[in-house]
């Protein structure tokens, strides 16, 4: 069974009488492009078939451009958009551009018509790819992606309510919308405590050291309610003595913390002296990192 996307043409016979006869024409509707294209074609004169040297009458010209508009407006599209028909995003304060999220839009309209939707956004910081879905027979569903951009907006003023207008001007219930909810979560803050952890070794005469006691120091987002912290931490500084440091990133909310667990091992060449090193805890926040110094003391 052919499906109507799979409809590439339609034809449609016309007639008209004047004082001097019939003329009659098709008008072919063409729906394989993106937005429907007309063409009238088989024109036969109350003389016979027409010829490019036939004048043709005024009102039969009249008549065949009122056959491409009775055939567009019998074959409407109608737009449904989603699902989904509202999209939230959750993206912090002056961070940028967020992950992009997908909704959809249907030709729900008559049998042999075709959907060319323009998309356009409310707000400059909303963006959309295509911003046309177009070529869509009845039931056929077209894909489109929203994005916010963060840049200059604020936790203050969250959320931001916007949409993203569906057109077609010969849709039936042209434009629809899809709603946009923007929910602006505030910076994060790194807090580490401890900011300095020492370890202390003695050197054997030979051999590896004894085992050197792990210790810990606390990674907390001290940012205010709503505030979500992604970060991770990186050595700062040749430390080789340094076996681990883990867990190395996670995710924190506002006043949650992670423990971060210090292993130190040094080599058995290792000579006698105070050795430092650092690590740095980073994320996007308003503090951007803090560093917690490391020392190693051997004897």
């Amino acid at each position: 069974m052919v499906s109507p996307a799979q409809i590439q043409t339609q034809a449609y016979s016309f007639k008209q009488d004047t004082a001097l006869g019939r003329w009659s024409w098709t008008t072919v509707m063409d729906v394989s492009g993106v937005s429907p294209a007309f063409k009238v074609t088989d024109i036969r004169t109350p003389f016979g078939l027409y010829r490019d040297t036939t004048p043709i009458p005024g009102e039969i010209v009249e008549a065949m451009g009122a056959s491409i508009l009775q055939i567009r407006t019998q074959f409407q599209p109608a737009i449904l958009v989603g699902p989904p028909t509202t999209i939230t995003f959750e993206i912090t304060e002056g961070l940028g551009y967020s992950e992009a999220q997908e909704a959809s839009v249907t030709n729900n309209g008559a049998y042999g018509s075709l959907l060319a939707a323009a998309l356009a956004t409310s707000a400059s910081y909303v963006s959309v790819n295509p911003t046309i879905v177009g070529a869509l027979a009845v039931n056929s569903v077209g894909t489109f992606e929203v994005v916010v951009d963060s840049t200059a907006l604020t936790a203050d003023d969250s959320p931001y309510t916007e949409t993203v207008t569906v057109q077609d001007a010969s849709a039936v219930n042209s434009p629809q919308t899809l709603t946009v909810v923007i929910n602006v979560l505030p910076k994060a803050t790194i807090e580490a405590s401890p900011t300095s952890l020492t370890f202390n070794a003695v050197r054997p005469l030979s051999g590896p050291f004894d085992p050197i006691a792990t210790q810990t120091f606390a990674v907390t987002n001290d940012g205010p309610a709503g505030s979500v912290l992604e970060w991770q931490i990186q050595r700062d500084g040749n430390s080789p003595w340094l076996a681990s440091y883990t867990p190395v990133s996670g995710t924190l909310e506002s006043g949650e913390s992670a423990t971060i667990t210090l292993t130190v091992v040094p080599a058995t060449n290792t000579l006698v002296g105070q050795y430092t090193a650092a690590l740095r805890i980073s994320g996007y926040s308003t503090n951007d990192y803090v560093s917690v110094g490391l020392t190693l003391n051997v004897t």
